[in-house]
């Protein structure tokens, strides 16, 4: 196996069936993990220092969220993205976030707003000034910030289980030539709505922010 993973230790065996789950699907979503790439449940174990339970419950559970494929008599095996997947993922992605812009807009206060327009701003200049793993971090901070503003703890609840997979595939979607330029004119659209408190238009907004960003993925794939 071409990654090592680090011992996991905790005190009792939830937390450690919960660990080595974590630490494997973040790996898959953070591309540590390759599409294609055997995972050797003997291997893990040994690794983490844990036995091959956790290691097999894990694996069992990152099968049902299709990240991981089991093939007879090969063995498990980190599974990619196809364009369907991707597509089916943007779209309840577009459906939660623009919800939480439909809310945010209700609920935005004027220093919710400052903050989020200061983080597009900086998005912006670090892309300028070539970096763009730090445009990508504070993009992270500002759809947070989005979230957050909604002030629905359910809902902020069920759009942070797809940050996983929303930043995967904003590492690759961002690196495409001007795609960060053009996401500060998706962000700016949709703080115009919500400076407005216009929660039809924020939600628009949103949902073509999504769009493009899936758009994005799609074409640096390809």
């Amino acid at each position: 196996m071409e990654y090592e993973f680090l011992p996991v230790k905790f005190d009792n065996t939830f937390h450690i069936r919960d660990s080595v789950y974590s630490v494997l699907r973040n790996a898959i979503l953070d591309g540590k993990l390759k599409p294609g790439q055997h995972l050797v449940e003997r291997d893990i174990a040994g690794q983490m220092k844990v036995s091959r339970t956790p290691v097999r419950e894990a694996i069992q559970k990152l099968e049902n969220e299709q990240l991981v494929r089991h093939l007879p008599r090969r063995g498990v095996f980190v599974a990619g993205f196809t364009p369907d997947d991707v597509r089916e993922i943007e779209v309840i992605r577009g459906a939660l976030e623009s919800l939480c812009c439909r809310l945010a807009a209700a609920k935005i206060t004027a220093g919710e707003l400052d903050k989020l327009q200061a983080l597009n701003q900086d998005m912006l200049i670090e892309e300028e000034q070539g970096h763009i793993d730090k445009a990508i971090q504070i993009n992270r901070k500002f759809h947070e910030g989005l979230y957050k503003a909604a002030k629905s703890p359910h809902l902020y609840y069920f759009v942070n289980t797809l940050r996983g997979y929303i930043n995967r595939f904003t590492m690759v979607s961002y690196k495409k030539p001007g795609r960060i330029r053009e996401v500060y004119r998706e962000h700016e659209a949709i703080l115009a709505c919500l400076s407005r408190h216009d929660g039809t238009g924020a939600y628009n907004a949103a949902e073509k922010h999504v769009e493009q960003s899936s758009q994005a993925f799609l074409e640096m794939t390809q």
